[in-house]
């Protein structure tokens, strides 16, 4: 295989969703720090209701995912995304509107939360099924490596200019930059032009046999099956932090906005290394060694967060350096296993495989969430950061003895 064989960028089309989903990226930075700040700021919400919005903007992993991957391995890919980021612009319309009106409340939010991690659910299933359309299998681990570089690096930029701009004009009225972004991407995504690979016509099959063979395909397979159950680990580990990070880093710690904005930045600049590094890393170590050491990375990461608090000064550096080391594991092994998934698996049952690891995967953000503000309620936030710290740097120990490890990786 020549370097130009593994090289996504010589393909047009990739160039012009690589472009969309990073715009995409950098201004939904500013919903995911606005909507929090909002509820724990403006309208003082408890820990519990902090871990409900939380599990608001990730419970259609668990609702969704499996219909989505069904109807996606139905319907045109790039359609259906440029319907979900047009419908994700309009859902957030609502917050703006509510603060005009007057009436903005946790329960718009947690309205608003729920639709766009619905219409996201929909958009990312499709997104990761057509990219194997888009790219030939030799350039897959190029563009997914591309792919989460370049959003990795609007998060690093977005969360620091979005506190920034929350700290000046409030969350309400930065919420239009990320209107704009879903916008702006629907827009670029119209012209992009695609031929997507002919799938069997499975519309005649009933709809629950489809879903079930998605299922089946994931927990049977040796390698994707313990890729997914590490990164449900992980997930159970990042539910309980976001679901109390906020109110964390805003009333136990009382940085300001700024300051939040800068913890996050650190977590992405380690996204954006791990995104960088994944494809180069792989190939000294394998891909197989590649993931363990990225989650055992992540799982350290999450160690020093809980730290921070009684570290009095040294507090924002130790976070930083936390988030950091968590966001270059958990990016490394995403791009591991979203690769290994995609090369593996067939056509006709990507939309589905892709579906069901995020239901099996992704699903339990919420429950972790849920479970992460009431134990905050009951118990304090230091302690639900501890027992993430915990779930977290386990995580490895599913893909250590796997087939994963043993190097049965290159497909």
């Amino acid at each position: 295989m020549t370097p130009d064989e593994r090289r996504a960028t010589r393909i047009p089309a990739f160039n012009l969703l690589w472009g969309a989903e990073t715009l995409a990226v950098l201004g939904q930075q500013f919903s995911v720090l606005a909507l929090p700040l909002l509820a724990a700021v403006s309208l003082k919400a408890s820990p519990v209701q902090m871990g409900l919005l939380a599990a608001c903007e990730t419970a259609p992993f668990l609702l969704l995912s499996l219909p989505a991957g069904v109807l996606v391995d139905r319907l045109p890919k790039r359609r259906v995304m440029i319907w979900m980021n047009l419908l994700r612009a309009l859902t957030l319309l609502l917050v703006p509107l509510a603060a005009l009106l007057g009436v903005l409340r946790l329960e718009v939010l947690y309205v608003v939360a729920f639709l766009i991690g619905s219409f996201g659910a929909f958009f990312y299933v499709a997104y990761q099924s057509m990219l194997p359309d888009l790219v030939p299998d030799t350039a897959l681990a190029d563009a997914n490596s591309k792919l989460e570089a370049s959003s990795a690096g609007a998060e690093v930029v977005g969360p620091g200019l979005a506190g920034a701009v929350i700290g000046v004009i409030g969350g309400v009225a930065a919420i239009w930059m990320n209107i704009g972004t879903f916008l702006v991407s629907a827009i670029l995504l119209g012209n992009l032009r695609l031929s997507e690979r002919p799938t069997p016509n499975t519309a005649p099959r009933l709809f629950v046999a489809q879903l079930l063979e998605g299922l089946a395909f994931v927990w049977s397979h040796p390698i994707i099956r313990p890729l997914m159950l590490c990164a449900s680990t992980l997930n159970v580990a990042e539910g309980l932090v976001n679901a109390v990070l906020v109110l964390y880093l805003s009333r136990n710690l009382h940085l300001t906005p700024t300051q939040i904005g800068l913890i996050y930045v650190g977590s992405n600049i380690g996204t954006l290394l791990g995104a960088v590094l994944s494809e180069r890393f792989a190939l000294q170590v394998t891909p197989g060694r590649a993931a363990v050491l990225a989650a055992l990375f992540a799982g350290i990461g999450m160690v020093f967060t809980p730290l921070a608090g009684i570290l009095g000064t040294l507090a924002v550096p130790v976070l930083l350096l936390s988030r950091s080391l968590y966001g270059f594991g958990r990016l490394m092994f995403f791009v591991q296993h979203i690769t290994l998934r995609q090369s593996q698996t067939p056509p006709e049952l990507q939309g589905r495989m892709h579906a069901s690891v995020r239901f099996l995967a992704g699903g339990v953000f919420p429950l972790s969430a849920l479970i992460g503000g009431a134990l905050a309620q009951r118990y304090g936030i230091p302690a639900v950061l501890l027992l993430a710290a915990l779930i977290g740097a386990s995580a490895w120990l599913w893909v250590a003895r796997s087939d994963v490890m043993r190097g049965r990786t290159a497909a």
